[in-house]
């Protein structure tokens, strides 16, 4: 199991990038609204205005979507999915995906022992 992570820089893919989730059967997760790092420092900090381009001040604000996956595929079929939308995450900032191993989750769907829920190495 794998813990996904996509920070979403340019908000107006949202839509699309919960499309393609749902449609490779990516349902469960959560949406955090945020703010880029960068956008801040431009916009609170003029010392970096020199540092960052002037950019669209929507640009300042990000998604944080998380789920949980089983395979490790799901992100390329997310990836192939989006390109055939014409959204090319490798040429555009449009997001940025991380993905973590996951060695134990505890909820109502998933089998857990519960005498003995995590095993001493």
């Amino acid at each position: 199991m794998f813990f996904l992570i996509i920070q979403l820089f340019k908000i107006e893919y949202k839509e699309d990038i919960i499309l393609a989730l749902t449609s490779c059967g990516i349902q469960k997760g959560s949406i955090l609204e945020g703010q880029n790092l960068d956008k801040v420092l431009q916009r609170d900090f003029p010392l970096f205005m020199g540092f960052i381009k002037s950019e669209d001040e929507k640009e300042r604000y990000s998604f944080l979507i998380t789920t949980l996956i089983e395979k490790k595929e799901k992100v390329n079929e997310l990836v192939e999915l989006l390109k055939e939308a014409d959204i090319d995450i490798q040429k555009e900032n449009i997001l940025r995906m991380i993905l973590l191993p996951v060695e134990y989750v505890v909820d109502h769907e998933l089998k857990w022992d519960q005498k003995n829920p995590i095993k001493k190495r």
